[in-house]
């Protein structure tokens, strides 16, 4: 059985390539500003990748099977290319992160002169493709399984992805709050974070409206209050909401609600993988459930 180490690994792994996907964008196409005070996301992608092996090791039991899934590539098995992006995201992630604290004069030396040579518009590009995999995969591996919850809707994947996004970019938006970005930076990073969300919304209706009946240990069961409250109301609406507050607001006030939002999106997508995770138990054991699975 799939223990807690799961919903944690996707909920990392996803925050990773959200944070990295954010500040990928903002070097590719923002302002000075822009990339001075999303550059922290690179941090924030290798620092949240860092425990992600280990939790996957937990999960599967022994070192050695993890191993075991890199020795042969099967693309077509969600758990093998998960272990495969896994592997390939997190070099490039501490690569590029290197690369900028070897710009900035932070890391200096042998170590600083060989960060230089990262080529960093490749590692760009190729760390935004595995990172997108990497975030989305984890709902494809749950929907390939015979959990009603899980397998009824095609949807999952994308949900994660735009979960992923968005509390990628709500952390690169908390640290930049923090660090006192410049107001038109913020507006920028908002409104990215605002736009993640909404897809996230609009995902999350069409998986709800897909699974039907199979969804209900997630909207009517014993995690429905985590769900709603947590993953849907605090953890999107509410950020959006704040977001559109802190549309009019400068300085001190558009930080502080900045932060909140950010902070409430990064809490919900952790609710919304943990919900969905521990409320598929139960739907495993409602027999209802699984006819409806099995008939299509």
């Amino acid at each position: 059985m799939w223990t807690w180490e799961v919903p944690a690994y996707f909920w990392l792994g996803g925050m990773a390539a959200g944070a990295y996907v954010t500040a990928s964008l903002a070097h590719g196409f923002g302002s000075a500003d822009d990339r001075r005070a999303t550059a922290g996301g690179y941090y924030l992608a290798a620092a949240a990748l860092v425990p992600c092996a280990p939790l996957l090791i937990a999960d599967l039991g022994r070192p050695d099977r993890f191993h075991h899934m890199l020795r042969i590539f099967k693309p077509l098995s969600p758990m093998n290319l998960g272990a495969w992006t896994l592997t390939g995201f997190t070099p490039i992630a501490f690569a590029r992160a290197a690369s900028h604290a070897a710009g900035t004069g932070l890391l200096r030396g042998p170590l600083g002169a060989l960060a230089r040579l990262v080529p960093t518009r490749l590692a760009e590009l190729a760390g935004c493709a595995l990172g997108l995999t990497l975030a989305g995969y984890s709902g494809v591996l749950l929907a390939a399984t015979n959990i009603p919850l899980w397998a009824k809707s095609k949807l999952l994947g994308g949900l994660f992805m735009a979960s992923a996004l968005a509390s990628g970019s709500a952390a690169v938006t908390l640290q930049a709050a923090r660090r006192g970005a410049p107001d038109a930076t913020l507006h920028r990073l908002a409104a990215l974070e605002s736009a993640a969300s909404a897809g996230e919304i609009a995902v999350l209706a069409g998986y709800l409206t897909q699974s039907g009946r199979t969804a209900r240990p997630l909207t009517r069961g014993r995690f429905a209050a985590p769900f709603w409250l947590g993953a849907v109301g605090a953890g999107a609406v509410l950020p959006l909401l704040l977001h559109r507050l802190a549309g009019g607001r400068r300085g001190r006030a558009l930080q502080s609600l900045s932060a909140v939002a950010s902070l409430c999106t990064i809490a919900g997508s952790l609710a919304l993988r943990w919900s969905i995770f521990e409320a598929g138990k139960d739907s495993s054991e409602d027999q209802s459930a699984s006819f409806e699975l099995s008939s299509g």
